[in-house]
């Protein structure tokens, strides 16, 4: 076990380290560092001659841990291969024509992607000390493992990981090429939601960009929160370092010890576990043997003595990891019922627990049930403020579907008023169904797609009379009340009701109220194609002929 806290990071690498020329043969990033190319990376990682002043001498070389090559060779070779992957775009041609072209990728195009993972053990002892070396390489092949998983479900391939020896801190590489599609920034969480974020279809904007941003820091807390559990966790080690948890040092030596202590619980419970069944398996022989070893009833009773005093031992042992499992079922128990809420801090108290609404009513019972999770408390709180923000968001997803709802309420009862049919997803949202939104779920409302042909459209709208544009128009207008979740289809039906709105001015044709004004047109060609309108109401004129008296 060892302690401290983690540290996992990932970069991406391109065969051209810097943009535009200069005096220097490297530019600089914001920070200062210099921007290195991908081949220069795989140098340090090799350590050439060239590019390895920092390193200490007299270390072990790099120690490679095979994937999918074994080399590095292997690995500069299958780099160079995904940086000359062809890929598609699309080029407008002559008449604003679209023409599908291939090309080779950038040069700066990433496609190298490579992350470190440091522990909290110096080389140096862990160089000096077999059972420590042993217990490193087994967690940093545990982080190997893990990455190698990740990678294959976004598409990329694991080429190795590389062990250095000769720095301060041991710590291990990992390289991964995507060979199908050579850009490698779908491997990296942070810039996959930020283009999810940047690509939605909205506008460029500043406060897009801020969410793309904060979408980046999400993605990669939730990354390295999978890391801790998945990887660190076992292995004894905090997932933030004493700055990010504004602990004192005092503090900060109790979490880790915590940390340390939970994870020797764990594997020691492992160890129980198989330490157990081979107890039985010994003491099934030792029923053997005192059958066949008769006379010698004082070594046997010696033996059971030491077995007795093991299993004593292993019962403290189970006492202690029984405890903690207790205070962790019944920690989960309580935040699930709600017995137990999740407090935010605030300036007088740091965050914590408090008592929900589902919690007993006892003040004994609240007692007993505070002291049962105090050993795993800091798990339990951070289990109610998962429980607490998912129910924020799922408060928020109700309002946004009541909305919905009651747009499409909306939407509904004016098309029974006017006469048309009301689609049958407009009924299943009403009551309250979840479906996908696509072009056929708004009969009647008009798709205009980004670049249509503006005289065709021209043609096809000159055909319609003015009361169809005017239904066309109604429909477009409300299907894109409810188009909330599909930007796409919402900025189609925009473009489609502009199309009618300008057609309507060209006429001389009141959408708001279905008359036709020829002298107000735009247009006066297009103002005499069509002269219909909505009928005029029907007024009914009731009069009373009952004299009534007043005064004179």
């Amino acid at each position: 076990m060892f302690e401290g806290y983690q540290f996992g990071h990932i970069e991406l690498w391109s065969n051209k380290g810097r943009s535009g020329d200069g005096p220097e043969p490297h530019a600089v990033r914001r920070n200062g560092q210099r921007k290195w190319t991908a081949q220069e990376i795989l140098d340090e990682a090799e350590r050439l001659a060239s590019a390895s002043a920092h390193v200490i001498p007299g270390r072990p070389g790099p120690q490679i841990l095979p994937r999918a090559v074994a080399s590095f060779r292997d690995i500069r070779k299958a780099q160079e291969e995904a940086s000359q992957v062809q890929e598609s775009y699309i080029q407008r041609g002559k008449g604003k024509k679209t023409v599908p072209v291939r090309r080779k990728l950038r040069r700066d195009a990433a496609t190298l992607y490579a992350s470190v993972f440091s522990l909290p053990v110096m080389t140096e002892d862990a160089l000096a000390d077999a059972e420590l070396k042993r217990e490193a390489l087994d967690v940093l092949e545990q982080a190997l493992e893990w990455e190698c998983e990740r990678i294959s479900k976004a598409g990329g391939v694991v080429l190795a990981g590389v062990v250095h020896w000769d720095e301060e801190h041991l710590h291990l590489h990992v390289f991964a090429v995507d060979p199908v599609r050579g850009r490698v920034d779908h491997l990296h969480p942070g810039r996959v939601a930020k283009e999810a974020v940047n690509q939605s279809g909205e506008k460029k904007s500043k406060d897009r960009g801020k969410r793309a941003n904060v979408a980046y820091c999400d993605a990669m807390r939730a990354w390295q929160d999978e890391l801790h559990r998945e990887v660190f966790a076992s292995a004894g080690l905090l997932r933030f370092g004493p700055g990010r948890g504004r602990w004192t040092r005092k503090e900060y030596g109790r979490a880790k010890a915590l940390q340390k202590d939970i994870a020797s619980r764990e594997a020691r419970l492992a160890d129980l576990e198989a330490w157990e069944g081979a107890q039985e398996d010994r003491q099934a022989e030792l029923d053997a043997r005192e059958k066949a070893l008769d006379g010698r009833d004082a070594k046997i009773a010696q033996r059971e003595a030491e077995v007795a005093e093991k299993a004593r031992a292993a019962e403290a042992v189970r006492a202690d990891a029984v405890a903690l499992r207790t205070a962790l079922d019944l920690g989960s128990r309580a935040v699930a019922y709600r017995e137990l809420d999740y407090r935010q801090a605030s300036e007088e108290r740091e965050e914590g627990l408090e008592f929900g609404p589902g919690a007993p009513r006892s003040k004994t019972k609240r007692e007993r049930l505070i002291k049962a999770v105090r050993p795993a408390y800091d798990f339990v709180v951070d289990l109610a403020k998962k429980a607490f923000n998912l129910r924020r968001r799922e408060a928020q997803a109700a309002k946004a579907e009541a909305q919905n709802r009651k747009a499409a309420m909306s939407i509904a009862d004016e098309r029974e008023r006017t006469g048309q049919v009301v689609p049958s997803i407009l009924t299943q949202i009403v009551n309250g169904e979840a479906l996908p939104l696509d072009r056929d779920a708004f009969p009647g409302a008009l798709f205009l797609a980004r670049g249509s042909d503006p005289v065709a459209l021209q043609n096809e709208l000159d055909e319609m009379p003015n009361v169809s544009v005017r239904r066309t128009w109604v429909a477009t207008w409300q299907s894109m009340k409810i188009c909330d979740e599909r930007p796409d289809l919402a900025e189609d039906l925009a473009r489609g009701a502009a199309a009618l709105e300008e057609v309507a001015r060209q006429r001389g044709y009141d959408l708001e109220s279905g008359k036709h004004h020829p002298e107000k047109a735009t247009d006066t060609k297009r103002a005499r194609l069509h002269v219909d309108a909505e009928p005029a109401p029907i007024r009914i004129i009731r009069r009373n002929t009952q004299r009534v008296l007043t005064r004179g």
